[in-house]
């Protein structure tokens, strides 16, 4: 059973002067805060649970260990306690946060081992493949590209966990390390790494969501990406050719499925990385990219922070090398270099070559130049693939920086650099798709799952992806994506299928694959079922934009696992193949070959059933039913009583009409964009209510046998509501003064409309 416990601590000031030689220690002055107290003399530290909790247990921390020796004898100084190695410092960082900082006196970097003694369950870390609560494992803190099997590694490590004991820590380094989560030891949780200096935060909160909105505030929250990146996005490993580049956009359009975003992935460019695109490859450029944008798409670019002096000659057009920007950016030293002062180059796909040092300033205005040459050709962001650590060799970089610590660090400075250039070239109205990650990286939206094979796999598959979504969403990484239907190998019509209905609730949907194949290469039964779902996807934008806002300014992500969204349903946590997407909607990937599967039903606090998008059917939570799923279906639910914002299913762009008119030439007319018409889907329930960040208001409330809709719109549009799967039809709706029947779709604007329908559900 797992329970998420309050963590009731007390903020202790770094500045506090030590009462004696045994104890530093402050009274609790906050209910959510944190109290930490250190006896000097052993070294150890105690983190205080709130008495009633646990009655009244803490967390102890035992006196570090610096290259395998324990750090007792500790003196009391102003600023904290030392002994002849060591420094232990504690600061307040919020009324619900505390740390604990060591410092080795000599500056040098040692072997550093944090115990906490805990034996829980422990959730969050990163981008992980291979399981949700992380007990038992031994987690690498290291971005590292593997195409293979995961195992238990990571393109994005995030140090930082959430225990079931009730509370979060996050160890505030860039430095490599491991997360051992009672791995060798039951009793304890090991935390090593090799640093100078370590920054433990220790986060109090009353469940999972409160702990999660903590760190992300102190870590930092993203944007909400502009609307059109919520449409599919169409991609391949590689366009050969005009042709296929184009194909991609008119067949979309033909075959009419909604998509706003063609991916040009590698090769486009005449050299590794030199942003000049290769006409042998693409030829007549400006007719082809005038009619990507006249059917409603908008080019991302894919590129990576290497600057080649040899080239994989994998298209025609490619020299093999150097890139004709290299020698400039060796002059100028923008590339991290070698201790002995010369470029470091690593080897690694596309060939050889150095890597952009974005730690100095100009040569990140250097990267932007080159980046500008993407706009000729209306590019609106960048697949920013590579940077994870294995490729940051022996290295010294312009700020200082040791090569360890920027095993994780450069993929933060390479995502920031780029994120920068949409900021200030395309007034933000850009975005990022970024395979490497860390601590930070959720400021620049997307992510994607990275290479994983086309399969159910429980090694690297489909089911591997499902979890690596929900990791992402519990580490603070909201905005999240994955490769449909896996990047390597050819998938069959099935898992095409049932990775196509993940994919469509996903943050992000894309279709790419190293085999090239699109929805059109299937037979027309799985192109209808892609249709379908992509325009599911879709209609559902400005639910999840709603869910984007929360996630902007709590942290609460898109993705929200069982544990997450379910605190007081102990039963929830086991269940870790199913999620929310978003507040109302439940969602269990089909995972393995076949039509039904079992699926959890939460509690709900107010008592709501929960609603078979397909059928209509109630269920009551705090049970798991098996489900019948053909093949055009999946396991979705509805919590009742939700109110759901949608678009029209004639919606092919999510590019507004008229968005950037520099662009040449404007969208086609009869290439239906995102405009102001809304459908508001009303599901049978308690008593809800709804507000979007675009000015609609809606709520329900009951009186009697009907169902009042207050339903009001700032600016004026169409509305269409929808009453699925409830006793009376829209038809029969009422206005609340009198019996004047109501059309479904109305113009709504200014004042509040109030609609009344009978209800008997």
């Amino acid at each position: 059973m797992v329970r998420v416990h309050l963590l009731t601590l007390a903020c202790v000031s770094a500045s506090l002067a030590m009462a004696s030689a045994a104890a530093l220690a402050q009274s609790a002055s906050s209910p959510a805060g944190v109290r930490i107290r250190l006896d000097a003399a052993s070294g150890e530290l105690r983190v205080e649970l709130e008495p009633s909790r646990e009655s009244g247990k803490s967390l102890k921390i035992p006196p570090i260990r610096v290259d395998g020796a324990l750090q007792s004898g500790l003196i009391p100084k102003e600023d904290g306690a030392a002994n002849d190695r060591v420094r232990v410092e504690i600061e307040a960082v919020s009324d619900r946060a505390a740390a604990i900082v060591w410092t080795a006196l000599d500056g040098a970097v040692h072997d550093f081992e944090i115990a906490m003694e805990d034996n829980s369950g422990y959730y969050g870390c990163g981008e992980r493949f291979g399981s949700l609560n992380h007990k038992g494992l031994i987690l690498p803190m290291a971005s590292i590209d593997r195409p293979e099997d995961k195992g238990s590694v990571s393109y994005k490590p995030v140090p930082f966990f959430m225990s079931t004991r009730g509370y979060a820590a996050w160890l505030d380094s860039a430095a490599p390390g491991v997360f051992d989560l009672n791995a060798t030891d039951r009793e304890h949780v090991l935390l090593r790494f090799r640093a100078s200096r370590l920054r433990l935060v220790l986060i109090g909160g009353a469940d999972f969501g409160a702990l999660l909105s903590e760190f992300t505030r102190l870590s930092g929250r993203p944007r909400v990406p502009p609307a059109w990146a919520f449409a599919p996005w169409k991609s391949r490993n590689v366009h050969h050719n005009r042709e296929e580049l184009l194909a991609d956009a008119e067949l979309t359009r033909r075959h009419d499925l909604p998509g706003s975003v063609i991916v040009i992935d590698s090769p486009w460019e005449t050299s590794y990385n030199n942003f000049e695109l290769n006409t042998t490859q693409f030829t007549d450029p400006e007719a082809m990219f005038a009619r990507v944008r006249e059917l409603g798409f908008y080019p991302i670019f894919w590129l990576t922070p290497f600057i080649n002096i040899e080239n994989v000659t994998d298209m025609s057009g490619i020299g093999p090398g150097p890139s004709s920007n290299y020698a400039e950016a060796v002059e100028r030293g923008f590339l991290v270099k070698l201790p002995n002062g010369e470029p470091m180059i690593a080897s690694w796909w596309k060939g050889r070559g150095g890597l952009v040092d974005f730690s100095n300033p100009a040569a990140v205005a250097w990267w932007h130049a080159q980046l500008e040459r993407t706009t000729r050709w209306g590019g609106r962001g960048f697949k920013c693939d590579d940077g994870e650590g294995n490729f940051v060799l022996d290295a010294v970089f312009h700020d200082g920086s040791p090569a360890a610590e920027m095993k994780n660090r450069y993929a933060r400075l390479y995502l920031e650099s780029t994120q920068a250039f949409l900021d200030s070239r395309l007034g933000g109205d850009g975005v990022l798709l970024a395979r490497c990650g860390f601590t930070g990286t959720q400021a620049q939206p997307f992510c994607w799952a990275g290479d994983n094979e086309a399969s159910f796999s429980f090694e690297n598959g489909l089911p591997t992806v499902v979890l690596a979504g929900q990791n992402a969403a519990l580490s603070g990484l909201p905005f999240w994506g994955h490769d449909i239907a896996g990047y390597i190998g050819r998938p069959d019509k099935e898992l095409f299928i049932r990775w196509t209905q993940f994919g469509a609730f996903s943050p992000l949907m894309m279709v790419h694959m190293t085999s090239n194949l699109g929805p059109w290469d299937f037979d027309e039964e799985t192109l209808a079922i892609y249709r379908a779902f992509a325009k599911l996807h879709t209609r559902l934008f400005p639910y999840v934009q709603e869910a984007a806002r929360a996630a902007a300014e709590t942290g609460m992500p898109i993705i929200r696992p069982m544990v997450l969204a379910f605190p007081a349903d102990s039963e929830a946590a086991r269940h870790r193949y199913q999620y929310m997407f978003g507040p109302d909607l439940l969602v269990a990937p089909m995972i393995q070959p076949g039509t039904h599967r079992a699926v959890y039903l939460p509690q709900c606090i107010d008592g709501a059933n929960w609603i078979d998008w397909w059928t209509g059917a109630a269920h009551a939570g705090g049970r798991t039913i098996e489900v019948h799923a053909p093949l055009a279906q999946m396991p979705l639910f509805v919590r009742g009583g939700a109110i759901i914002p949608m678009l029209p299913d004639d919606v092919d762009t999510l590019i507004e009409r008229g968005a950037h008119p520099e662009l040449s030439p404007p969208i086609e007319g009869e290439v239906v964009t995102l405009d102001s018409r809304r459908v508001l889907q009303v599901w049978p329930g308690p008593d809800r209510a709804l507000r979007t960040v675009d000015g609609l208001v809606a709520a329900t409330h009951r009186e009697g046998e009907s169902t009042i809709l207050t339903l009001a719109s700032s600016p004026s549009r169409s509305i269409e509501i929808q009453r699925p799967y409830a006793t009376h039809g829209a038809d029969e709706w009422q206005s609340e003064v009198g019996s004047q029947m109501l059309r479904r779709t109305m113009l709504c604007g200014g004042a509040s409309i109030k609609l009344r329908w009978t209800i008997s559900d």
